[in-house]
């Protein structure tokens, strides 16, 4: 789903992390104890995460432990759940059709092929970081003849796609 989309109030909660789960553990002792401030997220984060940090595997088993039962509950409960019409995981795409024509290489691409060929000892990297620089140097009259083959492919696209009624 996208971010601005609505959401099903219905759809099971996703299930949390080991270290989400010690977070709220470790947020209700703090608050019980006052071991820490928990109104200061970012430094009751910083403190939450290095306490984790310093727990070993075995330490760290019962949160793992919750962990994979929450992720048992959201597996079983997804199984059962059917999102509402609407709400079916957002916009499909639209299929690309395999017979529609290629667009256009731009004047860059161009140029990028023409260095290439220019260049042959150099890897792939180094033709796209140097052709880049290159082309960053270059005049607009200098592009020109790779901005005109550029043109011309994109006329003879849109002329293919007409034709094909896109």
């Amino acid at each position: 789903m996208g971010r601005n989309s609505e959401k099903d109030p219905n759809r099971p909660k996703r299930a949390q992390s080991a270290y989400f789960i010690f977070m709220g553990d470790f947020r209700e002792k703090c608050k019980r104890t006052g071991e820490a401030d928990t109104s200061n997220v970012t430094e009751f984060t910083k403190l939450a995460s290095t306490k984790w940090k310093a727990l070993n595997e075995e330490d760290r088993k019962p949160w793992d432990e919750r962990a994979a039962l929450d992720k048992q509950r959201y597996e079983r409960e997804m199984e059962s759940y059917h999102p509402p019409p609407g709400m079916g995981g957002g916009k499909a795409r639209k299929k690309k059709d395999p017979y529609a024509p290629k667009r256009p290489k731009s004047g860059y691409l161009h140029y990028l092929e023409a260095f290439r060929a220019k260049h042959p000892e150099l890897g792939h990297k180094e033709i796209v970081s140097k052709g880049a620089e290159e082309w960053g140097r270059l005049t607009d009259e200098q592009k020109v003849p790779y901005n005109k083959l550029y043109e011309t492919a994109k006329e003879e696209y849109n002329a293919k796609m007409q034709a094909m009624n896109y």
